[in-house]
């Protein structure tokens, strides 16, 4: 079927691609080329434009690719449906080669924490630092439920721009008007009348059919991480709980923590100021 695209807004100005699996990535890009490289990886419900602010403010002292995982907004979708953990590490190494880096800052958002974590686990010399943002080895009981209502809503299509906006706005109600708008225009088509989600159907089937490591294991995993990591959790969040993040911390070998005031598990979307100090702070001063 045709899919008719949206307006185009001042994200894809910036927007690229490059093939990395076979698969023509999309990502955004931001500041000068000689300047220290950073990849942002997004959560499982979004795409590389919502770190737009972010990708910002950093391009002054860094170049900053904000990629589109694979199946979703301009990237191609996996031919097998393969949305895996292991998938997306390897499309983030194809993109390090594609892109010719040698060494970057990771930074993630929930999926693209985890992702950024296994990478920094089972690839240390590629991540020159790794911020995590409000994502860890375990959620806190009742985290499940949400994701399960949040996945029974993306099931759902739209008569108009008008009704995905107040969709958008009633899930997210902290983030701003702009931050709605990105999200829209990257995650959304028109197709026979309808507003439609971009994403590949199958990201939201194939969890069922992926082996997920033990809680023991993913333990193993973030306690293994010799990179230096700054953790910035949602004030209002706890996905993260208290006792996993000293946990974190303190067995980590080079770990510390932040938690963003008025921010939920959005974090940077939610409290962009604060979050953007924690950043730059953690980057400054190694």
């Amino acid at each position: 079927m045709a899919f008719a695209a949206l307006p185009i807004t001042e994200v894809d100005s910036h927007r690229k691609t490059v093939t990395t699996n076979n698969l023509e990535y999309s990502y955004l890009e931001y500041g000068l080329p000689d300047n220290p490289p950073v990849l942002l990886l997004h959560g499982i419900w979004s795409t590389g434009a919502v770190w737009h602010d972010i990708a910002m403010a950093l391009a002054e002292t860094h170049h900053v690719r904000s990629v589109d995982f694979r199946g979703r907004s301009q990237t191609e979708w996996s031919p097998e449906g393969d949305y895996s953990t292991e998938a997306y590490v390897s499309d983030v190494l194809g993109l390090y080669e594609a892109l010719c880096l040698e060494k970057a800052t990771v930074i993630g958002h929930s999926m693209g924490g985890g992702i950024a974590t296994a990478l920094a686990a089972a690839h240390p010399g590629l991540v020159e630092s790794l911020v995590v943002i409000d994502s860890g080895p375990v959620m806190r009981a009742g985290s499940a439920v949400e994701f399960e209502r949040q996945l029974a809503s993306l099931s759902q299509d739209f008569p108009s721009m008008a009704a995905a906006r107040a969709w958008q706005t009633h899930a997210l109600p902290n983030i701003s008007d702009d931050a709605v708008e990105r999200r829209l225009d990257a995650r959304l088509v028109e197709r026979d009348g309808r507003v439609v989600w971009r994403e590949d159907p199958r990201i939201r089937t194939s969890r069922d059919l992926i082996v997920r490591p033990s809680e023991d294991e993913m333990w193993e995993r973030y306690l293994s991480v010799k990179t230096r990591t700054l953790f910035v959790l949602g004030g209002n969040s706890q996905l993260v709980t208290d006792e996993a993040e000293k946990r974190l911390t303190t067995g980590m070998a080079d770990a510390t923590s932040v938690r963003i005031a008025k921010a939920g598990h959005n974090v940077f979307e939610d409290n962009h100021d604060d979050t953007m100090t924690a950043i730059s702070t953690f980057l400054a001063d190694h």
